[in-house]
């Protein structure tokens, strides 16, 4: 899996320690940083910066996203917001385009 994304176009600094499933679907110029796991029915947009340490299950993400050191669960991520560190998007929550989290942010939900 991980050969083809490359292949894509997607950046993986470190393809050993990234894993995402058949299911999950990357955007154009996506970078992938070591400890990144994306796994069901994940969207990832263009130009997006996943991880390090981060696993999205089920989650939708918008262009130009950063995202580094969370767990998200079912949650949607608004284009241009920056996730983390060391966020957590509980099943249903969102984050706002534009929107900045912060260190340890935990999601409010729906």
């Amino acid at each position: 899996m991980n050969r083809r994304w490359l292949i894509g176009g997607v950046t993986m600094l470190d393809p050993r320690q990234t894993f995402i499933d058949i299911t999950v679907t990357l955007g154009r110029d996506v970078t992938l940083y070591p400890g990144t796991l994306l796994q069901g029915d994940t969207v990832i947009g263009d130009g997006c910066e996943i991880g390090p340490d981060t696993r999205l299950v089920d989650c939708r993400v918008g262009d130009g996203c950063i995202v580094e050191q969370t767990v998200g669960h079912d949650a949607e991520i608004g284009p241009g917001a920056h996730v983390g560190p060391y966020a957590h998007l509980p099943v249903g929550s969102a984050v706002a385009a534009g929107a900045r989290t912060g260190a340890f942010y935990t999601a409010p939900t729906a």
